[in-house]
C-alpha cells in the first residue's frame, strides 16, 4: 500500500511539473503526452497491485524467513559466546589450579630435596664415624701388635743378655744345682 501511495505521489509531481512547464512559456503538453503518461501510469499501478498481489507472499516470506535466520544466528552467536566465555573461566581456573600445583610441586620438590640433603649428611657422618671407629681399632690393633712385637725383642734381649750374664758369672756347680731344681720341678709337675 505503501509503495501505490508513493507512486500515484511521484506521477501526479510528475504531471504537476509538465503542466508548469506549459504556462511557462514551452510547448505544453500534448494529448498524446497525456494519453501516454495515463497508460503509463495505469501499466505502472497495474504491475504494483500484480506485484502486490502475487509478490508480496514470497516476499514477505523471504524477509521474514531471513529475519528469523538472522535471529536464529544472533541467538546461536549468543549461544557461542556464551560457552566461550565459560570456556575462557574454566581455562583461567585452570591456570590459577596449575599455578597452584606448579607450587605445590615445587614445595614438594623443595622439601624432598632437603629431606635428601638431612639423610646424605646423616649417611656421612654415620660413615665418618664408622670410618673412625674403624681408624680408632686399627690404631688400637698396631699399638698391641707394636707392643707383643717390642715385648717379644725386649724379652729376646733380656733373654740374650740374662745368658750372657749367665755364661760370664754362672759356675759349673751353679749349673748342676739348676739343672737339679728343673728336673726335680719336672717331676713334681708329672706327679700331680
Amino acid at each position: 500500500m505503501i509503495l501505490f501511495g508513493l507512486t500515484v505521489l511521484l506521477f501526479g509531481a510528475e504531471l504537476v511539473w509538465a503542466a508548469g512547464g506549459a504556462e511557462g512559456g514551452s510547448h505544453g503538453v500534448t494529448p498524446t503526452q497525456l494519453k501516454n503518461l495515463f497508460w503509463f501510469t495505469l501499466n505502472f499501478i497495474a504491475l504494483v497491485i500484480i506485484l502486490y498481489k502475487f509478490a508480496r507472499k514470497p516476499v514477505v516470506s523471504m524477509f521474514k524467513s531471513r529475519q528469523e535466520n538472522i535471529l536464529r544466528q544472533y541467538n546461536e552467536l549468543l549461544e557461542k559466546k556464551k560457552e566461550a566465555e565459560a570456556k575462557y573461566l574454566e581455562l583461567q581456573e585452570k591456570v590459577k589450579n596449575l599455578e597452584k600445583e606448579a607450587q605445590a610441586i615445587y614445595e614438594n620438590y623443595v622439601a624432598q630435596g632437603l629431606k635428601e640433603k638431612e639423610r646424605i649428611i646423616e649417611e656421612a657422618n654415620l660413615q665418618a664415624e664408622r670410618i673412625k671407629q674403624q681408624a680408632e681399632l686399627y690404631i688400637q690393633q698396631e699399638i698391641e701388635k707394636t707392643k707383643n712385637i717390642l715385648r717379644e725383642e725386649v724379652a729376646e734381649a733380656a733373654v740374650k743378655l740374662a745368658e750372657e750374664l749367665l755364661k760370664k758369672n754362672i759356675t759349673e756347680e751353679d749349673q748342676r744345682k739348676i739343672y737339679k731344681e728343673f728336673i726335680n720341678e719336672i717331676k713334681g709337675r708329672v706327679v700331680h
